[in-house]
C-alpha cells in the first residue's frame, strides 16, 4: 500500500505500463512488416527463377537439369518444371514430378501438393511450354519468422534499458522534493525559515509556498509565546523582590511562636518564585536568541565557579559533592550557556536528592566528543519518564524536590543549540539514582592556557 502511495512508484507503473504497450504494438508492426517483406523476398526469387527460364528458351522435357539440389535441404529446395507437350517433366535429384495440373493460370499462386502447402509461380515462354517454380512454404514461413523476430529482439532489449532510464529521470526529477524533505528533517525546533524553492517544480510550488506560510504562522505564534513568558517573568520579578524585602524585614521583627514557622515557609515560597521566574527568564532568553559566535570556553573553570555557587544548597542538605574534572578540557560555546548547563545540571541533583545523599561531577574527553556526567543517588526517573523530563514544566510524579521543571529543558535547549546530546540513565541498582550524559562536539585544536591543575578533584 504504501509503495502506491508513492507518486514515483505510480508514475514509474504508469510509464512502464505505456511503454510496454507501445513496445508491444511496436514489435508486433515491425515483426508483421519484416515478415511480410521477407515473404515478397522469397516471391520475387520464384519470378527471378522463371525469368532466367525465359531467357533461356528451355525446350527439354524435363526442365532445368542444372540445379544442384543435392546440397540443399529437402524443404528448402526450389523445385522448376516444364510443361512440355501437355506432360509436366522432371528436376534433376527430385522425386518429381509433382502432380500439377495442366491448365493452372499463370502468376503466384499458393497450392497443396502431397500434403504440403507450396508456393508456385507459373511462366508460360515464348515457345508454348509453361514452367513452374515452386517451394514449400514451410521453409518460407520460418525464415519469414525469424527476420520478424530480429526485428523484435531490439525492442526487447531496449525495455529494460529505457525502464531503468526512466527511473533515473524520474528520481531526477523528483530530487528537489526530496531534498526539501530532508532539510525540514534536520531543523530543529526552532529553525522556521521559508524553505528554498528556486529549483522545485512548478506543480510543486503551491505546496512549498503553504508550507512557508504555515512556518511563518508558527514562527510569530512562538514568538507571540516567548514575549509572553519574558514579559510576564520580567513583571513577576519586581513584585517578588519587593515581597521578598518585605519577608526580610519581617523577620527582623520580633514575633510569636506561630507566626515565625509561616514566616519561614512564606520565605522558602518566595525563594522557589523568584527560582521559577529566573528560570523562564533565561529559557525565554534562550528560545529567543539567534545562535551566536562560540569560543573555546575552559570547561573546568566555568565548572569551578558553579561548585562554589551551589556549595552552600549542598552543605545546607548534607550532600556530598564530588568532581573529577580535567581542565584542560574546553568546548565552543557561550559561556553564560556552558554554565546555565553544568547550573541546571549539579542544582537539579542537590534539590531532588534526599539529605546526606552524593552528587558527583566527571567532565573529561572521551572519543571524539566531551561528555558531562552528573550522578545522583536520589529517586531518579522512571524509564517512560525520561524523555518527557526534558519538557518544560514537565515532573515526574515520584519528584519531591522544589524544582520548578525548567533545568532540563534548559539544558537540553542550550546542548541541542551545540549539537550535543543528551541522555538520562539510572545511576543505581534498578531505577534508582539518575544520571544525566551530556556529550558536545570537541572543539578546534587549540586549548586555552590555564593557569591550574591538569585535573580538579572537588570534594
Amino acid at each position: 500500500m504504501s509503495a502506491l502511495r508513492s507518486l514515483q512508484a505510480r508514475l514509474a507503473l504508469c510509464l512502464a505500463g505505456v511503454m510496454l504497450v507501445a513496445a508491444g504494438i511496436a514489435g508486433t508492426v515491425s515483426y508483421r512488416t519484416a515478415f511480410h517483406e521477407v515473404n515478397e523476398l522469397q516471391d520475387d526469387q520464384l519470378r527471378q527463377m522463371s525469368a532466367l527460364a525465359k531467357r533461356r528458351h528451355l525446350a527439354t522435357p524435363y526442365g532445368l537439369q542444372d540445379l544442384d539440389n543435392q546440397v540443399v535441404d529437402v524443404g528448402a529446395r526450389i523445385m522448376v518444371q516444364v510443361l512440355h507437350q501437355g506432360a509436366w517433366g522432371d528436376v534433376e535429384g527430385a522425386e518429381l514430378p509433382l502432380p500439377l495440373a495442366a491448365d493452372l493460370p499463370d502468376g503466384l499462386q499458393t497450392l497443396e501438393v502431397q500434403g504440403q502447402q507450396r508456393r508456385l509461380f507459373l511462366r508460360t515462354l515464348p515457345g508454348g511450354e509453361r514452367v513452374a517454380v515452386s517451394q514449400g512454404t514451410a521453409v518460407r514461413d520460418e525464415v519469414a519468422h525469424n527476420a520478424g523476430k530480429t526485428t523484435i529482439v531490439p525492442i526487447a532489449a531496449l525495455i529494460p534499458v529505457l525502464a531503468l532510464a526512466m527511473i533515473a529521470l524520474i528520481r531526477h526529477m523528483l530530487a528537489p522534493v526530496l531534498r526539501l524533505a530532508q532539510e525540514l528533517d534536520r531543523r530543529g525546533d526552532d529553525q522556521l525559515a521559508p524553505l528554498d524553492d528556486s529549483d522545485v517544480p512548478s506543480e510543486v510550488l503551491p505546496f512549498t509556498a503553504a508550507i512557508n506560510r504555515l512556518l511563518h504562522r508558527v514562527e510569530l505564534a512562538l514568538a507571540q509565546q516567548r514575549r509572553f513568558v519574558a514579559d510576564a517573568a520580567h513583571e513577576l520579578r519586581t513584585p517578588l523582590t519587593a515581597i521578598s524585602l518585605q519577608a526580610e524585614l519581617l523577620a527582623g521583627l520580633n514575633l510569636g511562636e506561630q507566626a515565625r514557622p509561616r514566616l519561614q515557609s512564606l520565605q522558602r515560597g518566595i525563594l522557589r518564585a523568584r527560582h521559577l521566574v529566573a528560570q523562564l527568564l533565561l529559557l525565554a532568553r534562550l528560545q529567543g536568541r539567534e545562535d551566536a559566535h562560540r569560543d573555546a570556553v575552559a570547561v573546568g573553570l566555568v565548572c569551578q565557579s558553579v561548585l562554589e555557587d551551589l556549595l552552600p544548597l549542598a552543605d545546607h542538605k548534607q550532600i556530598v559533592l564530588t568532581a573529577n574534572v580535567d581542565m584542560a578540557c574546553s568546548v565552543r560555546s557561550d559561556a553564560m550557556d556552558l554554565s546555565a548547563v553544568l547550573r541546571n545540571l549539579i542544582d537539579n541533583a542537590i534539590r531532588y536528592t534526599q539529605p546526606g545523599g552524593q552528587v558527583g561531577i566527571d567532565i573529561a574527553y572521551r572519543g571524539a566528543a566531551l561528555h558531562i556526567h552528573v550522578s545522583d543517588n536520589g529517586p531518579g526517573v522512571p524509564e517512560h519518564e525520561r524523555e518527557l523530563v526534558l519538557s518544560p514544566f514537565y515532573r515526574g510524579a515520584a519528584a519531591t524536590g522544589s524544582g520548578s521543571g525548567l533545568g532540563l529543558a534548559i539544558v537540553h535547549n542550550i546542548v541541542q543549540r551545540m549539537a550535543g546530546t543528551v541522555a538520562l540513565n539510572a545511576s543505581g541498582p534498578g531505577a534508582g539514582g539518575l544520571t544525566v550524559r551530556i556529550a558536545l562536539p570537541i572543539p578546534s585544536t587549540e586549548s586555552p592556557a590555564l593557569p591550574t591543575p591538569d585535573v580538579l578533584h572537588f570534594q
